[in-house]
């Protein structure tokens, strides 16, 4: 998932568990606690969701880096999860081995 993604979907389940936001309210400078108005339990009903839709991260590192003021922004739980997403290592893989296979193969064609 790419991090406009991530942002989308948080963006999303912050207005779904925080009724009486708007769209526009909610971006990636909103402090969660003093822009949005948001409390504990509309914080933990918020990661509970992220927990269950996005990835299996543990969150509490992100707590308390947001528990200091200016800190629990949008975008830094976005960049929180973004950075602890299990990176797509296959299709490095993939795509390393056939530009060095289409190499090896014009090598042999050559020399036959």
């Amino acid at each position: 998932m790419h991090r406009q993604e991530i942002l989308d979907h948080v963006r999303n389940i912050i207005l779904a568990t925080h009724t009486g936001l708007y769209p526009d309210d909610v971006n990636e400078f909103s402090s969660m606690t003093y822009d949005l108005g948001m409390d504990s339990f509309h914080l933990e009903s918020m990661i509970s969701r992220l927990k269950d839709e996005v990835a299996n991260i543990e969150f509490t590192p992100w707590y308390i880096k947001a528990s200091r003021r200016g800190h629990d922004t949008v975008g830094s739980l976005v960049d929180f999860i973004d950075e602890r997403q299990p990176q797509p290592q296959d299709a490095n893989v993939t795509g390393d081995e056939a530009s060095l296979g289409d190499g090896l193969e014009a090598l042999d064609s050559e020399a036959a």
